[in-house]
């Protein structure tokens, strides 16, 4: 197999379609796979599709990966569990005031050559109807910003993205290489809810108290759906020289949704698109 997945191939070839019938949607095929995955994504908001990519594409996915990494942007930051600062009026060691560390790196959209098969992906509209089918939306769209629509999230030794909420109801993530060790994408299902913040359990996980904690299924060629805006959820610290490497899959309900210029410089290190 080649570095280039795709010579001369559609989007679709890419992916194990015996496996995920995702072509036609409206096949009895496609809908029984639609409603197993609503099934599991409704369970405790996160699913799994193991060997979502076609036998051979992930090692081809995962190279082009690597060829990106020097391109990456390393954020490292303090933050609290709601990715805001921490919050004055609250006690000391409130989930509100507690400042936690994240460091990572990340390639932006821009950064991603126009034939590169992970592009390919991502702007092929099959693979985004069928995640629009999955959260029973009638329709998305990739995100508008030139720079946040489709990333490559890298995480090297020592690296990690701590525990936090997500400000958006879902993510898509595409795995392409584990680290030697560590990296694991641990979660608490349901941590809080739209009635109740539950501070004291929150405060329990942040003091690492492991209780209720899982972890979802990321093996190379895996894509995951999450719902991470009531789960709290992490990427545990990287340990190895092999990188983490994850493609980060923007879907947004409302077309033409970009970043501030701010929010580029910040994830970023830039405000203008290459």
């Amino acid at each position: 197999m080649s570095e280039r997945a795709s010579d001369g191939l559609d989007a679709r070839d890419l992916i194990d379609l015996e496996q995920y019938p995702i072509v036609d949607l409206d096949a009895a095929a496609g809908r029984a796979l639609v409603a197993r995955c609503r099934e599991e994504l409704a369970d405790d908001g996160a699913l799994s599709l193991a060997g979502f990519l076609a036998p051979g594409i992930t090692r081809a996915l995962a190279a082009e990966a690597r060829g990106l990494t020097p391109l990456a942007y390393d954020i490292e930051e303090e933050h609290t569990v709601y990715f805001a600062p921490a919050e004055s009026g609250f006690a000391q060691d409130h989930p509100r005031r507690r400042l936690l560390r994240s460091f990572k790196g990340g390639v932006a959209y821009d950064r991603f050559p126009p034939g590169a098969d992970l592009r390919r992906l991502y702007e092929w509209d099959g693979l985004k109807d069928f995640i629009a089918a999955v959260l029973g939306e009638k329709t998305l769209f990739r995100h508008g910003d030139p720079m946040a629509a489709l990333n490559l999230n890298v995480f090297r030794e020592g690296q990690n993205l701590n525990w936090h909420f997500d400000r958006t109801d879902f993510s898509v993530t595409l795995s392409l290489q584990s680290a030697e060790a560590g990296g694991e994408f641990e979660y608490m299902p349901s941590t809080r809810t739209p009635d109740d913040e539950s501070y004291d359990r929150v405060a329990r996980l942040i003091d690492g108290d492991a209780a209720g904690i899982e972890r979802l299924a990321f093996a190379p060629g895996t894509l995951a759906l999450f719902r991470g805006h009531y789960s709290l959820h992490r990427v545990a610290p990287v340990r190895g020289p092999r990188p983490r490497l994850a493609a980060a899959l923007s879907y947004v309900r409302e077309e033409g949704v970009t970043f501030t210029p701010y929010a580029r410089r910040l994830f970023y290190g830039r405000e203008v698109p290459a």
